[in-house]
């Protein structure tokens, strides 16, 4: 008897425990997040597995969300899915290898990362990268990193760190060797949970789950997404006769949070999305024009009753605020005031020169400030 429950011990112990999973049938392609086609996964490889013992290798680990296999990839290569897959960070505040590597701590308490560690001669620009954008001076402070230490997936695996966690499709090549399996269909979706037993999105098609659907004392969890890149803005070119490029989309009022009344464009230009020189002559055609933000996929130039001469290429922006007064935080973009004008003899009078945008700007400024304060 002994002999017998001391053999059935052994077998338990070392038998791989299985979570359980709802795998999905195969699709074509290697698995992608819900970025899209390019929105790689956090994963953990390994080769010489065959289609079984990956699917084996999820069901054992229990972050794993999903598969991709291909049977003629280095004698079989196996892929898997899911947060913490590729590895641990000695300080469990990084989830990933470039984060746990980039942890670290500057002398002025209040920067938190290495780009922000110093200070820009641009107030708005609160980065390196920003403040080069802007072509402004940065002073570098002391970054010390706190030389933490990640641990890669145990072998045979090798992890490979990514921001998206959950399946939402593959690389839609319909060529490719490799399948994916999700092993949760319906993770990428928003989800209502609760102790209730309404609360639930259970049979309801992805576009009804939304929050208005959720019943009240339910937790509604939106849709994993992924992260939006923001890539910094190319420079300012300086254009001659402009204020100092401020880094940021251009805001109004006094917390710089107020939308300013303008259009935008991503097709105005020669080849589609306008240069900055571009939409700096996009604002100087506009007589009322008090300056324009820029991207590299961007223009947008404000003013008053700008919105109502958006033409072909443009969209309308009708907003109460008609003032540049800052700028909200987004290293894409850069906001550029005070565009030049041409002096026409017509507005020199009494020995003043005073430039004619300039003036239809004070005057529909002081209109909407009268009728704010009338109504």
């Amino acid at each position: 008897m002994a002999s017998h429950f001391l053999l059935f011990l052994c077998v338990s112990v070392n038998s791989p425990f299985y979570y359980a999973r709802a795998y999905a049938p195969p699709m074509t392609g290697a698995c992608r997040g819900p970025g899209g086609i390019h929105d790689k996964l956090n994963s953990r490889h390994a080769t010489e597995k065959s289609q079984s013992d990956c699917e084996d290798a999820c069901s054992a680990l229990a972050a794993c969300v999903g598969y991709a296999h291909c049977e003629d990839c280095n004698n079989g290569e196996c892929i898997l899915y899911g947060a913490g897959v590729d590895g641990t960070c000695s300080n469990p505040i990084a989830k990933n290898q470039f984060d746990c590597e980039a942890l670290g701590s500057c002398s002025d308490v209040t920067k938190t990362s290495e780009d922000e560690c110093g200070r820009c001669s641009e107030p708005t620009a609160t980065s390196r990268s920003t403040c080069d954008s802007v072509g402004a001076n940065w002073v570098k402070e002391t970054w010390s990193f706190a030389l933490e230490t990640w641990e890669d997936a145990e072998d045979p695996w090798t992890g490979d760190s990514h921001f998206s966690t959950t399946i939402r499709g593959t690389t839609e090549d319909s060529s490719s060797k490799y399948i994916c399996v999700d092993a949760d269909p319906e993770d990428h979706y928003a989800r209502c949970s609760g102790s209730n037993s309404t609360c639930t999105f259970d049979g309801l098609e992805e576009s009804a789950r939304i929050e208005d659907n959720c019943p009240e004392g339910c937790v509604y969890t939106p849709a994993p997404t992924a992260p939006k890149p923001k890539p910094p803005h190319a420079g300012d070119i300086k254009l001659p006769g402009w204020g100092s490029a401020m880094s940021g989309a251009c805001r109004g009022g006094t917390d710089f949070t107020d939308k300013v009344n303008g259009k935008y464009s991503n097709t105005a230009g020669a080849d589609g999305p306008l240069t900055q020189q571009e939409c700096a002559s996009a604002c100087l055609d506009e007589p009322t024009c008090v300056g324009y933000s820029h991207s590299t996929a961007w223009c947008v130039v404000y003013g008053p009753v700008i919105h109502e001469t958006v033409g072909e290429f443009w969209t309308s922006d009708n907003h109460e605020e008609v003032t540049i007064t800052g700028t909200k935080a987004n290293p894409s973009y850069i906001c550029v005031t005070g565009p030049p004008r041409d002096i026409p003899n017509e507005t020199k009078s009494s020995g003043s020169v005073f430039y004619a945008g300039r003036l239809s700007v004070l005057v529909y400024t002081l209109i909407a400030l009268v009728t704010s304060l009338v109504s």
